[in-house]
């Protein structure tokens, strides 16, 4: 048995080895910040009809395996935008009415399953501004209220919202 450098025999008292860097201190790595564009919406607005085209990435919730903050703060700013466009508009709309949404982006969803799936916060939010009810799963039940959605390809990510009163 050899003495190391302290004059200790013990082999358990060498100083260890830090392989992950050139010291032995834990060091935080620093996060990219996310820095929020602004919300470059086109309105149109006729007498019976209301058409935003907003700049929003949505995905299939059936299919998404993230883990539960990023879909939440996805969730949150897709309602974060959508109620910035419509609260200012909320007395425009009466019931009964019809809510078209369209999707764009450069790959496409499964027309039956996913792609009403990719909208299901953005149709709770808007349920919500129109009818006033702001409990969850009561303002998207309401009967006067009817939904359809489709899908073009683009090159933009982006959603449509068209409403007809």
């Amino acid at each position: 048995m050899k003495r190391n450098a302290k004059g200790s025999n013990s082999r358990f008292k060498v100083p260890r080895i830090d392989y992950r860097g050139s010291s032995n201190r834990n060091v935080a790595l620093k996060k990219n910040k996310r820095s929020w564009a602004k919300l470059e919406a086109k309105f149109e607005i006729c007498e019976g009809r209301f058409l935003v085209d907003l700049p929003i990435r949505t995905v299939s919730e059936a299919n998404s395996f993230e883990r539960w903050q990023v879909k939440y703060s996805r969730h949150q700013a897709q309602k974060r935008e959508v109620s910035a466009a419509l609260i200012p508009h909320r007395g425009l709309f009466r019931l009964p009415c019809r809510i078209f949404l369209t999707r764009f982006a450069p790959e496409s969803l499964d027309k039956f399953d996913n792609l009403p799936m990719s909208f299901k916060y953005i149709v709770d939010c808007i349920c919500a501004i129109i009818t006033g009810e702001y409990r969850a799963g009561k303002a998207d039940s309401d009967d006067r209220i009817s939904i359809a959605c489709d899908q073009v390809k683009s090159e933009a990510y982006g959603i449509r919202i068209e409403i007809t009163y």
